[in-house]
């Protein structure tokens, strides 16, 4: 199995080439590392398991040809910093919307029939009810993050229906693990780790919230591609 995993030297793209690995699939990464970082994947690199490719998905400057013989792209590149897209959206939107058309296209010019897809529970906004079933409307993101993550699934939907492609969707919340940068538990520790004895937070720390392990995340993405039948 040749898989593809864009943003695969990240928090959770370099877990899942970890069960790729695993697996035994041919993997080649593609990531500019502007979030990842190459330590994540090096062992794999050195053992001739994994490929890597530093490439920019937002300008089509030649990566497109690795797609060639490709059995499925795992789409995780992304850029995940929601407070950064309120103030200026349009890189946002490059990285998130504009760079999943790109590979589609990369997909579909090369005969690839299998993408999977890491989007957001962000893009059902305030949702009334908790916990959000997936079937839950309407979605209104409120974040430009969100709006353009559920745009980026919106263009995978239409491209799954035009030229007959599987496409898996999942949308994350709280992932936390090994490799994280960045996330309110990655900052409660960093915060604790400057100063164990004062803690800074929002509201009046009554508040819960779910969280889902990155290995068990990885495992619920590959049950689901293994046996998921419907695009």
């Amino acid at each position: 199995m040749y898989s593809i995993v864009t943003g695969g030297a990240g928090f959770i793209g370099s877990n899942l080439v970890d069960a790729l690995v695993k697996r035994g699939d041919r993997i080649l990464v593609i990531d500019n590392l502007s979030a990842g970082r190459l330590e994540n994947i090096q062992k794999h690199i050195d053992s001739g398991r994994v490929e890597f490719l530093n490439a920019d998905l937002r300008a089509q400057s030649g990566w497109e040809k690795s797609f060639a013989g490709a059995d499925r792209v795992f789409h995780i590149a992304a850029d995940p910093d929601v407070r950064a897209s309120a103030g200026i959206p349009k890189p946002v939107f490059e990285s998130n919307t504009a760079a999943t058309i790109n590979v589609l296209e990369a997909m579909r010019n090369n005969g690839v029939k299998t993408i999977v897809f890491t989007s957001t529970s962000t893009v059902y906004g305030e949702a009334d009810v908790i916990p959000t079933p997936e079937d839950y409307s309407p979605m209104i993101p409120i974040s430009i993050y969100a709006g353009s993550k559920l745009a980026a699934e919106a263009m995978i939907a239409s491209y799954a229906y035009t030229f007959d492609m599987r496409a898996v969707v999942f949308r994350f919340a709280n992932i936390i693990g090994p490799r994280s940068s960045h996330g309110v538990i990655w900052d409660f520790v960093h915060k604790l780790m400057d100063n164990p004895k004062e803690l800074e937070i929002l509201g009046d720390g009554k508040q819960s919230k779910s969280y889902f392990e990155v290995s068990a995340c990885v495992d619920a993405v590959l049950f689901a591609v293994d046996n998921s039948k419907d695009t």
